[in-house]
């Protein structure tokens, strides 16, 4: 992986393009954000590139197989990954041949231009969680160290309850967890999502993500969602979790 140069600085346009939580933004520590690469010769609509490539599972992912993650799950579950990457691509191709959309051909009930805005969302949402999620399983878990630790006192009084209250919301959702870093007034929150574009939160920026869709734990665990999120606690790669909300806390400080 090419490491960014260490006198690289953000404008406050890419700043801003991290701000958004769910189906907009993911602070993975290992892996680039695909969408923040400007493109050469891409499309007009959205400045985003015509198409993305899937990144290397990173080796650390298999580091999980002791706590009970296999790495047949991983295999699986990175399979998935990309084909969420070959949908987003389908998908743009599509929006740059429609061109300008015909606003007479649009209906909240079924158009072209609605389901193809409607399903990028789903699309990218799944690349960019799971590039969050991938990024930080892998490593040591137990008690967060740093930045973290302190961000996650403070907000929720303790380690423990923090894990108590991540571990009942993803018995609670139907998809996804997202601990996330509020810019407007610097607070921590576990969001709930039922699916890869559920329920977006503008002005915040997901540092941890955990999948509780059932192709995240069901080869290891069976039924047993709480003995997968007992395993991923123990995994948490909190060096990863610390860049994530360092990065968070420079899109606060860019918009104040």
């Amino acid at each position: 992986m090419t490491q960014e140069p260490a006198n690289h600085r953000m404008d406050r346009r890419e700043l801003l393009t991290l701000g958004a939580l769910g189906a907009g933004t993911v602070l993975a520590a290992s892996w680039a954000d695909p969408a923040l690469a400007a493109p050469q010769n891409g499309p007009a609509r959205g400045s985003t590139p015509l198409t993305i490539e899937a990144k290397p599972l990173p080796q650390k992912v298999f580091n999980t197989e002791a706590a009970g993650i296999s790495r047949r799950t991983h295999e699986e579950h990175y399979e998935l990954y990309k084909g969420y990457v070959s949908k987003v691509n389908e998908i743009r191709a599509k929006l740059t041949a429609m061109g300008v959309p015909d606003p007479s051909r649009a209906n909240q009930t079924f158009s072209e231009i609605r389901e193809l805005k409607v399903e990028y969302t789903f699309a990218l949402g799944g690349v960019k969680n799971h590039e969050l999620y991938f990024g930080h399983i892998g490593g040591k878990g137990g008690a967060p160290t740093g930045p973290i630790a302190e961000a996650i006192n403070a907000a929720f009084g303790s380690f423990d309850n923090w894990k108590a209250d991540l571990k009942a919301t993803g018995l609670a959702a139907r998809g996804w967890v997202w601990l996330a870093h509020d810019y407007t007034d610097g607070s921590l929150f576990n969001y709930i999502g039922d699916a890869q574009n559920t329920f977006p939160v503008w002005n915040a920026t997901p540092i941890l993500a955990l999948d509780v869709y059932e192709h995240a734990y069901f080869i290891d665990f069976g039924r047993n969602r709480g003995k997968y999120i007992d395993a991923f606690f123990n995994v948490i790669d909190w060096d990863a979790v610390n860049a994530n909300l360092k990065m968070a806390q420079a899109v606060a400080q860019a918009v104040r």
